[in-house]
């Protein structure tokens, strides 16, 4: 194991996700905040999405149900590595592949780890829930073998809109989702074990694509931040590639990132 102990990725394999606290420093989540805030800063104007900058709607509903945003305030950056530069220094660095190098390794699908999308995700006072989902819902063209990294820039509490999760309910598979953001009808979810996983900020938690997870509105007085990335074991193309964003070197024609490969004997 490169970062993980056996009881983590036990733990990860039983219930479908991992709490890392103090993943990142207090100097790393500060350099992070900062460039997050400029770059928001930079579109702080802005009274429509665009680009992969999607903005919280001043009638409550969700981003893809009103076009009547409240401006300025973002709800989510899609694409974030290719926004905010030092996304690439937490995100593509080795102590984060080392990781996910030790959860993917053991797959049967192995080829290495590979860059599928990444957004910060800012839940401000009044931020609106989003309903219980499988982040697979979003990508059925591919196996269901992504893992995805969220990482807390604001300590993640119940009161400000933390993640619910149902332990090891990424086991059954891939459920049906309705609506336009897609979710998962509750009456299909016992939800009475669905628990809350609060992070403190610099905290890593990780969780598997199928994994049954929410988060409430934030009721407190202050904005929530969190930074998320997907990986997946196989070369699939990158999900939030924009026409007009510059591409890392590595990446190919088709979108393909990989991040580390298996190097064959």
């Amino acid at each position: 194991m490169k970062c993980l102990t056996t009881k983590q990725i036990e733990h990860f394999n039983g219930d479908g996700y991992l709490v890392i606290e103090d993943f990142l420093s207090p100097e790393e989540v500060a350099r992070v905040k900062a460039d997050i805030a400029r770059v928001s800063e930079e579109v702080s104007n802005a009274e429509v999405d665009f680009r992969g900058f999607n903005f919280e709607r001043a009638d409550g509903a969700s981003y893809t149900e009103s076009q009547n945003v409240r401006k300025g305030v973002l709800r989510k950056i899609q694409g974030a590595v290719f926004h905010v530069p030092t996304l690439n220094d937490v995100f593509v660095g080795d102590k984060m592949l080392n990781c996910m190098e030790d959860l993917m390794g053991a797959h049967e699908d192995y080829e290495g780890v590979f860059y599928h999308s990444s957004k910060v995700m800012f839940k401000p006072p009044g931020g609106i829930a989003k309903p219980w989902h499988q982040d697979a819902a979003y990508w059925r063209e591919y196996a269901a073998n992504q893992i995805t990294v969220w990482i807390a820039i604001d300590d993640a509490t119940k009161e400000n809109g933390c993640v619910w999760a149902i332990p090891g309910s990424h086991k059954a598979g891939l459920i049906p989702h309705i609506k336009t953001e897609l979710e998962v009808e509750e009456s299909r979810i016992d939800l009475t074990k669905a628990i809350p996983v609060p992070v403190p900020a610099g905290g890593l938690l990780i969780f598997h694509s199928l994994v049954l997870h929410m988060s409430q509105k934030n009721e407190s007085d202050k904005t929530r931040w969190a930074i998320i990335c997907d990986y997946d074991c196989l070369p699939n193309p990158s999900v939030d590639v924009f026409d007009d964003i510059e591409r890392p070197k590595e990446m190919d024609e088709r979108n393909v990132w990989p991040l580390r490969v298996v190097e064959l004997a």
